[in-house]
């Protein structure tokens, strides 16, 4: 997700550019209402010190009724009218037709008594682009543009972060297989809608974490209680062996699927442990796992060619030697039944940083991109031409296993072709012990 494509962002811009314009439009509305009442102030003092001359010229007998040359000089950058309203008559007038609202007229009284309205012409202002730019780069609008940034950045966080706190909540629920996150403290307090939002995440959690809880007691108590009768049907078939022989067909068959059924109950059974059991012993060397790793896979080798490399001989390790043996050991299982019978498996032990990286290469088929994203789920298997044994338990035991450890698992399909498992697990530089 790009940077704009946040919630946040998106908010943050919407709310800043909004508050922005209504902000600045109002201050710049002021601004000119502030400007137009002083202009008319200047206005009405012109006028007023005008129309006093032609009052005082009239009443003296110096005026001629609208002969502006008697007032010439005085009149340079205003026009004025005056009307003695006694008489109804003008003493001087501006002759224009404009409207009421264009004209700013007061009356005017002498100390004889006399009443007479002046009138002066309000001159229309036109907008002014250099005017509106000056205005923007002005400190008002750069304080308007401030408070609004404030407002939209307060906003934008009050909105976005209990959104993420869930996000975070729901992402350990997947990652880490967190079943006990949940929103807590204020969030799950709330009285508005995320509150609400909050409160059903939780619900939704308690409800996931109780099916999952009962699935894995599900597995171990039905692997459980299958031992005794598979034991005693194996029982069985043994006592009919002593009678029909091991060669008849039936038992080849019954030995067959006993045989199949008891190795899924151990992969449930693994499954079902992980996480349940102690994860560390004692540090013991790498190597002598390696070799447990090689006999427990050598009735499957056939022709293929096995490689393995190592950073060092004497490098120790202290996680579980059961469990990890069994995650190694699924690793190459997958890797050499999925791979043709002279193809090239390659297990190389890497030392990157702080992480041990177990990698499993082939030149196999590989899977579907499709595929890809759902394999290490219980029970899903890959589907390729010719391999019909498996579970679908083995890369989730390698998953679960990882994630016991503090580490990850990764897969893909290789670019020269082929498959690619990646094991990544901590490992302690400083005593070089992983």
């Amino acid at each position: 997700m790009r940077w704009y494509q946040h919630l946040f962002w998106k908010i943050f811009a919407s709310t800043w550019l909004v508050s922005t314009l209504l902000m600045g439009g109002l201050t710049y509305g002021l601004l000119t209402l502030s400007e137009q009442r002083h202009w008319h102030d200047v206005l009405h003092t012109r006028a007023t010190s005008e129309a006093q001359f032609i009052i005082e010229r009239y009443e003296d007998g110096l005026l001629f009724l609208n002969d502006p040359r008697h007032v010439r000089g005085r009149l340079s950058r205003i026009s004025v009218q005056v009307t003695d309203i006694d008489e109804n008559k003008e003493l001087i007038s501006f002759r224009r037709h404009l409207p009421p609202e264009a004209i700013l007229s007061f009356t005017m009284e002498t100390d004889s008594g006399k009443r007479y309205l002046v009138e002066i012409p309000i001159p229309q202002e036109r907008f002014h682009l250099v005017r509106m730019l000056r205005f923007t780069l002005s400190i008002q609008m750069i304080s308007v543009m401030l408070v609004a940034g404030l407002i939209a950045l307060l906003l934008s966080v009050w909105i976005v972060r209990p959104i993420n706190q869930l996000r975070q909540h729901a992402r350990n629920l997947y990652d880490q297989q967190n079943l006990s996150s949940r929103a807590k403290g204020r969030l799950s307090r709330r009285t508005d809608e995320i509150g609400e939002l909050a409160r059903e995440f939780n619900r939704m959690a308690d409800y996931v974490e109780n099916t999952l809880t009962d699935r894995e007691r599900l597995l171990q108590d039905v692997s459980h209680e299958l031992r005794a009768p598979l034991a005693r049907l194996q029982m069985a078939v043994g006592l009919v062996e002593q009678s029909l022989g091991e060669e008849h067909k039936s038992l080849v068959r019954i030995n067959k699927e006993c045989d199949y059924m008891s190795r899924l109950i151990d992969e449930i059974l693994s499954f079902s442990r992980i996480g349940c059991e102690t994860l560390y012993e004692p540090p013991y060397a790498l190597s002598v796992l390696l070799e447990q790793l090689l006999q427990d896979v050598q009735p499957l080798k056939k022709a293929h060619r096995l490689l393995i490399t190592t950073p060092s001989d004497t490098m120790m390790c202290n996680y579980r030697n059961e469990l990890l043996l069994r995650m190694l050991s699924n690793a190459l299982v997958n890797a050499l039944k999925y791979t043709p019978p002279d193809g090239e498996i390659e297990l190389k032990i890497e030392l990157e940083g702080e992480r041990l990286h177990f990698k499993v290469l082939d030149n196999g088929p590989g899977v579907s991109e499709e595929l890809l994203e759902t394999l290490m789920e219980p029970f899903v298997r890959g589907k390729t031409s010719g391999v019909s044994d498996g579970y679908g338990l083995g890369l989730s035991i390698i998953k679960r296993g990882a994630e016991c450890f503090g580490g990850e698992l990764k897969i893909a399909n290789r670019v020269e072709g082929g498959f690619s498992l990646d094991i990544a697990l901590p490992f302690d530089p400083i005593n070089k012990v992983c």
